[in-house]
């Protein structure tokens, strides 16, 4: 099950490079494998500096956006889901 209380940190190794609005994560623990975002997934990946859980992350992103925190909160879950499992965080 999900926790949204936990805390998402990004992994050592992923250079960061935005080019024309998106966001290209190059991971050199994986062999070099290239990983595009889109403006959102940037934010969420941007937040996950291990300073915050998801639940804040969605909270602060639901202040700037106006769209519902729940809806947010769901959005935010599934993005850091999708970093875990293409092995960009550091812890979870």
């Amino acid at each position: 099950m999900f926790d949204p209380k936990r805390i998402p940190l990004a992994k050592q190794g992923v250079a960061e490079e935005l080019v024309e609005g998106e966001l290209f994560l190059y991971d050199r623990n994986n062999g070099g494998v290239v990983h595009c975002l889109n403006g959102g997934a940037a934010i969420i990946w941007f937040l996950c500096d291990g300073t915050r859980n998801v639940a804040v992350m969605a909270a602060e992103i639901a202040t700037i956006s106006e769209l519902p925190e729940q809806q947010i909160l769901v959005e935010v879950q599934e993005t850091v889901t999708q970093f875990r499992a293409l092995d960009l965080l550091e812890s979870w």
